[in-house]
């Protein structure tokens, strides 16, 4: 199991000022050791109660937002459960690799599997929090992601390109939603001490909106319509 303390920036940007930050960071940072070809997909499967309330916690007015997703990448064989805490910018994302045997667990909600695997913390956490809300999956989060870091993976920018939802279906696929317009994309500033000088000065060159809400909650203002 993994534990991730760090500050987070979600923005909004042009592909205009897409293009400018990342000539502008190059020199800067190097790629994420995800992306060895610039870009790679992510996949978030999100689980939810049935008032989705990890989406709407902060329209909830709650302080501390909580949620539990599936992550993978290009590799799918490759899955990870995922707890994500987050206080105003600050986040804690503790995260532990699962096999598919827990992974259809999870989909199934079959506890006897997913008792044999309760020498993991989260998984035994996830259960627990499964028998008081009722969790299941309710929607698979797509996205091209371009990543960069610094040389101790304290600090990271990523770009998401070609956001898109679909309703959790373990039958068939669902039909995939766009989440923002073509011309827009979402760059996420990461950090865990502070933002470096140089880059403070190429954020504040572009016309960046800084937003609260997750894609999450982009996706189920989707997929509850």
């Amino acid at each position: 199991m993994k534990e991730v303390h760090r500050q987070e920036h979600k923005y909004l940007i042009s592909y205009v000022d897409y293009f400018k930050v990342r000539e502008a960071i190059k020199t800067l940072l190097i790629h994420d050791q995800h992306g060895p070809n610039e870009s790679y997909q992510v996949n978030s499967i999100y689980l939810d109660d049935i008032y989705f309330s990890g989406a709407q916690d902060k329209a909830f007015g709650n302080e501390l937002h909580k949620k539990y997703r599936i992550r993978y990448y290009d590799d799918i064989t490759m899955k990870k459960l995922e707890l994500k805490k987050k206080t105003g910018n600050s986040s804690i994302k503790i995260s532990t690799p699962i096999n598919e045997e827990v992974f259809k667990a999870i989909v199934d909600n079959d506890i006897d599997i997913l008792e044999k695997h309760f020498d993991d913390k989260l998984i035994r956490l996830y259960t627990l929090d499964f028998f008081r809300n009722n969790l299941e999956p309710k929607c698979n989060i797509i996205y091209k992601r371009e990543a960069y870091r610094d040389e101790s993976d304290n600090f990271r920018i990523t770009f998401d390109h070609s956001l898109e939802v679909s309703r959790f279906d373990k039958e068939i696929s669902g039909e995939n939603i766009k989440l923002m317009k073509d011309t827009m994309l979402m760059m996420e500033i990461k950090y865990e001490h502070f933002i470096p000088k140089e880059i403070k000065t190429i954020i504040k060159s572009i016309a960046a909106n800084q937003i609260a809400y997750s894609k999450y909650f982009l996706g189920y203002d989707q997929i509850i319509l």
